[in-house]
């Protein structure tokens, strides 16, 4: 990691310097490509199971087929989770 440099422009004024990293170097566009795949697949299976559940109900509300929508929140949490448990593992964690 870059130290940050402070420029000072005014009196009593310090400005922190750009440190010339941008969003596009930091996130691979496979990853967002994943994601928004996710994404996609959340809505398409939020609205299958709305329409089922209209047929079985009868009348339009919203039930357990909203959490579809949060598919890529799922992703990340049991990648990130499964990404752990696999370092801790090869680092011979002794917590167990």
């Amino acid at each position: 990691m870059k130290p940050i440099k402070i420029e000072r422009h005014r009196a009593g004024q310090a400005r922190r310097k750009r440190q010339g990293v941008y969003l596009r170097e930091r996130v691979r566009l496979a990853a967002i490509a994943r994601y928004a795949a996710l994404t996609l697949a959340g809505i398409m299976l939020f609205r299958a199971g709305q329409a089922r559940a209209m047929t079985e109900r009868g009348y339009a509300a919203v039930g357990g087929e909203v959490f579809a929508l949060f598919l890529p929140a799922y992703y990340f949490i049991i990648s990130k989770l499964a990404r752990d448990v696999i370092a801790d593992k090869q680092n011979g964690s002794k917590n167990d």
